[in-house]
């Protein structure tokens, strides 16, 4: 072997060398979390509402040491919290098998936060109420057994618009307490989108409990403050919860409501 052929054989294993080494420090300093997939999930119809609300409010309910961290763009930007009508069709296992038989709807409170330290930004789930025994307390450990009516309707004026109407009403035990949302939207169906995310969630009550949800969706944004949008043509919004009422008090602002024709979402745990 000539001296130049074995010099550029020396150069190609000490670059490969310094390669292996840099990627093995990069793995040191940056250890990959464990994910394991635990089912898929499609709901037909979600709205959701984002408010701003008196921070102090929001941040007695987060788990230490997270913070509140309103969001910072998007047509819910500077939200603090969100409220989220779910109507879910199916929740498979991770055989494809469904978890529980009947009908699915419920009512998702949650906050955006920060970490203080790592600078990790999660959803934290505040609370919820679920009408299916299978979900109470259900993975966050936070949902309240309610009952929940909901009614739907999608009126096609052309091609490019449909009229959508809402109705929510979920009650607790003997009526003791409740909360309402009548909806009625024009959706410019042209200027829908198709959205993919990735986001983590923990529970209010438990930090620990963290999930992975990588979802693909239909958005349709009918208000937004911060985009100068408004398709709504019947908004009324009525909250009597007592370990939410400090939310609810007459000062939050409404900041957007988008809605979600269809979601669909792989879950993984930490």
């Amino acid at each position: 072997m000539s001296k130049t052929i074995e010099l550029r054989s020396h150069r190609v294993l000490l670059s490969l060398l310094l390669a292996a080494c840099s990627l093995w420090g990069i793995l040191v300093a940056r250890p990959v979390q464990a994910q394991t997939f635990t089912g898929i999930t499609g709901e037909r119809n979600r709205i959701t509402l984002g408010f701003h609300v008196k921070p102090e409010a929001v941040q007695a309910l987060l788990p230490a040491p997270w913070r509140l961290d309103p969001l910072a763009s998007g047509p819910f930007k500077g939200a603090n919290l969100l409220v989220a009508f779910i109507d879910r069709i199916r929740e498979d296992d991770p055989e494809g098998k469904p978890r529980y038989s009947g009908t699915n709807p419920f009512v998702v409170f949650s906050a955006p936060a920060k970490h203080p330290q790592t600078g990790a930004k999660v959803t934290v789930l505040l609370g919820g109420f679920a009408s299916n025994p299978a979900n109470v307390p259900g993975f966050y450990q936070v949902y309240r057994a309610a009952t929940v009516r909901v009614e739907h309707a999608t009126k096609s004026y052309d091609l490019d618009a449909e009229q959508v109407r809402d109705l929510w009403e979920v009650r607790g035990a003997a009526g003791a307490w409740g909360m309402e949302l009548r909806l009625q939207c024009l959706v410019k169906v042209g200027a829908r989108t198709r959205d993919k995310g990735e986001p983590n969630v923990i529970s209010a009550k438990d930090s620990a409990r963290w999930r992975i949800y990588k979802f693909e969706a239909a958005t349709d944004v009918v208000k937004s403050v911060p985009l100068g949008i408004d398709q709504v043509r019947e908004y009324a919004f009525h909250v009597s919860l007592p370990e939410f009422k400090q939310l609810f008090d007459g000062s939050e602002q409404l900041l957007g409501i988008t809605l979600m024709p269809w979601y669909l979402r792989q879950t993984f745990v930490r």
